[in-house]
């Protein structure tokens, strides 16, 4: 199933202490914080109106799913709020780390008690389109009626996502579990999350960070956080009969939309001035050009965010010539881009003799200078000039390093077109 992000969660039953505070209540009190990028009407209709017809009927019919889906959601809202005299959803339990199968999941502990308790809890915060939040702590209770699936406001945001590991990672751990406690109910959910991921696909291959679709930035094909690949590569495994329990039909939708968002991981590969380059982290739905997030996720190339694309690639098997030229360009930019004699670790950056090699997680395009931000949204080019955006946020990465040295086996079965 989906590899996973290795990301600890203490599991057990639920504790009397006192519930951990989102980090977004102190985030919106930064004086040089700005608000989301919310606004930018990404898939308005006059932008589709000036896609060709067959291509605006598939995002039209789209759209008129999206907005099927959250009325589903609302609506089991609103009436939980009806029922309980309410018209504010409270917030689900908020943890740092978001959910994430890790290590100590398997064996013993996978047949026990703690398992299904984790499961059970986490089935009450499968939303009625299929999918997962994310930061909810699970160590928790099951969801009450009128409190939310999403954890760091009252608002209706994240509902549900790919950011962060959330919905795949669930299906993971509910594939496992139902490999060694069979339940009806696991099957289920799982099938669910697999018809919701196949909702959430975009016509042209790619993933939004929130389906259904919040608006603004979150519409952007989101490659941030590995979230297009980590649907991918679910969706991979279930068309290739991983679990055995879904059914055939399932299966093979999945295959083709797989082999569909292979194509999107290719055009959305950015060219400047004519070459293939790397991936950025987010790309317009629509282009597939390169576009900014966040007030500080500017316009950019990630090589971060491209290791994951690129080495789902070189695991194709028979890869076609338009694969094969990805993966040598993403190589000869980053290997262009590498940066020696610094040190990242703890979210400090020094100059330190030897060091690296490392590579700045966005690289402004048609320059190739890495380039950071804090919250206010100034760009900089200086990595120490950072103040509120400096922790929490991994500025440079050794990523690029690991797919650089099995570049060179793979490349020997895969050569470079002759010029």
């Amino acid at each position: 199933m989906l590899p996973s992000l290795l990301v600890a969660l203490a599991l057990g039953v639920p504790s009397a202490r006192a519930p951990a505070q989102s980090v977004m209540d102190s985030i919106a009190r930064l004086p040089g914080n700005q608000a989301e990028r919310n606004t930018r009407p990404l898939l308005a209709p006059e932008r589709l109106a000036a896609l060709p017809a067959a291509e605006r009927a598939a995002w039209a019919d789209y759209l008129a799913r999206s907005q099927r889906a959250l009325a589903g959601d609302t609506a089991l809202m609103n009436g939980e709020l009806r029922r309980a005299g309410r018209s504010t959803m409270t917030r689900a339990p908020y943890v740092r780390e978001s959910f994430a199968v890790d290590a100590t999941m398997t064996g013993a502990w996978m047949r026990g008690a703690e398992a299904r308790q984790l499961a059970d809890v986490m089935l009450t915060y499968q939303t009625p389109s299929g999918g997962w939040s994310k930061h909810v702590d699970l160590r928790q209770a099951p969801r009450a009626a009128g409190q939310s699936f999403f954890s760091e406001n009252e608002q209706w945001q994240y509902i549900a996502t790919i950011d962060n590991g959330a919905t795949t990672s669930q299906m993971e751990f509910l594939a496992r579990l139902d490999g060694v406690q069979p339940a009806a109910r696991y099957r289920a959910s799982f099938v669910r999350g697999v018809s919701w991921l196949l909702d959430a696909q975009y016509p042209n291959g790619c993933w939004p960070q929130v389906y259904p679709l919040q608006g603004g930035y979150h519409d952007n094909a989101t490659f941030n956080d590995d979230a297009i690949v980590h649907a991918a590569t679910m969706l991979r495994e279930v068309g290739a009969g991983r679990p055995a329990f879904v059914p055939r039909p399932l299966q093979r939708r999945a295959a083709a939309a797989y082999r569909s968002a292979v194509q999107c991981l290719l055009a959305a590969q950015a060219r400047v001035n004519g070459a293939l380059t790397i991936w950025p982290q987010q790309a317009d739905p629509l282009t597939l050009q390169p576009a900014s997030a966040r007030s500080y996720e500017h316009r950019s190339l990630s090589a971060k965010e491209s290791i994951p694309v690129v080495l789902l690639l070189m695991a194709i098997e028979a890869p076609d010539p338009s694969i094969v030229r990805a993966v040598h360009a993403a190589r000869d930019y980053l290997e262009r881009t590498r940066i020696a004699g610094l040190s990242y670790d703890q979210y400090v950056a020094r100059a330190q003799p030897g060091a690296g090699p490392l590579w700045a997680r966005m690289y402004e395009i048609g320059t190739d200078r890495p380039i950071f931000s804090n919250r206010d949204g100034v760009v900089l080019y200086d990595w120490a000039k950072l103040t509120d955006r400096r922790e929490g946020y991994g500025w440079y990465t050794d990523a690029p390093a690991a797919f650089l040295d099995r570049y060179p086996a793979w490349a020997r079965t895969h050569p470079r077109e002759a010029p």
